[in-house]
């Protein structure tokens, strides 16, 4: 019964994380690839994981279509339509 507790909580975390993420998303709405990267920084910083993990979480939003990439990956937007699909709460 532990194990399933553990998970969840870790589950939880995740979703907070992700939606942490699409909130300085959201905060911008829009930017260049240095903007991308400063959001990328600061939340590795902030919730203390390695930039790889932050990288993982930065393309989970990518690939559900919250964060739209233009241009060759010069620009992206945020797309707050798919808000709602993917959190069921406006953030």
């Amino acid at each position: 019964m532990s194990i399933e507790a553990s998970d969840e909580g870790a589950v939880r975390r995740r979703r907070e994380r992700t939606m942490e993420l699409a909130a300085m998303f959201k905060e911008e709405m829009k930017g260049s690839a240095k903007a991308l990267g400063v959001i990328i920084a600061k939340f590795q910083m902030q919730e203390g994981v390695r930039k790889s993990t932050a990288l993982d979480y930065y393309n989970c939003l990518c690939n559900a279509g919250l964060v739209k990439i233009s241009r060759g990956k010069k620009s992206w937007h945020y797309e707050p339509k798919a808000e709602w699909d993917l959190f069921k709460v406006e953030i």
